[in-house]
């Protein structure tokens, strides 16, 4: 199709152009003319519809942009449920490795730390009761913690036990480490 043709469209009673090939596809696949538009130009003998000349590109595109809208919304759902279920369990093992404070909670988290480092040695796993049903007791520079849990074997199978896990708090260094 030449691109020097001049096409005249007929919108709410009015002719208006007239408008080259490409200006016209454009308006027409930026939803800036009815679907509906008719059009007409030298040496046709009757109207025809604006979609007919653009080859029902606008729903191609709209369906496209369904397609992708769809898609993101899948993306941001998948992602806000793998974070939701993954973000406490990050959350607890950056606490194990990180939290060096001498008081209750810093060694109840360092002694989960000791536990889960010792019981993944040995190809287990670990999934610890919360800070409320833990012992944890502080004397001087030492602490007791007694942690409840269950213990996850390789088959998969769980056992609920406890450990006792005393450390020693080194203030030079700011962190607790195991004691003897």
């Amino acid at each position: 199709m030449a691109y020097s043709e001049e096409f005249f469209i007929h919108i709410e009673g009015e002719q208006k152009g007239p408008y080259t090939f490409p200006q016209l596809k454009g308006l027409y696949e930026k939803n800036l003319i009815p679907e509906e538009t008719l059009y007409w130009k030298e040496g046709m003998e009757q109207l025809e519809a604006v979609s007919d000349l653009c080859k029902g590109r606008r729903r191609d595109r709209l369906r496209y942009l369904k397609q992708l809208r769809l898609s993101a919304i899948v993306l941001v759902v998948a992602g806000v449920l793998v974070t939701a279920y993954f973000a406490p369990v990050v959350k607890d093992g950056w606490r194990e490795m990180n939290d060096h404070d001498a008081t209750k909670e810093g060694a109840y988290w360092k002694a989960r730390g000791f536990v889960r480092e010792d019981v993944t040695r040995h190809d287990g796993r670990v999934a610890f009761e919360p800070f409320a049903a833990a012992t944890v007791t502080l004397a001087g520079t030492g602490a007791t913690v007694v942690l409840p849990g269950t213990l996850y074997g390789s088959d998969g199978n769980g056992k609920w036990t406890t450990w006792s896990v005393a450390m020693e708090y080194d203030d030079a260094r700011k962190q607790w480490k195991l004691g003897k």
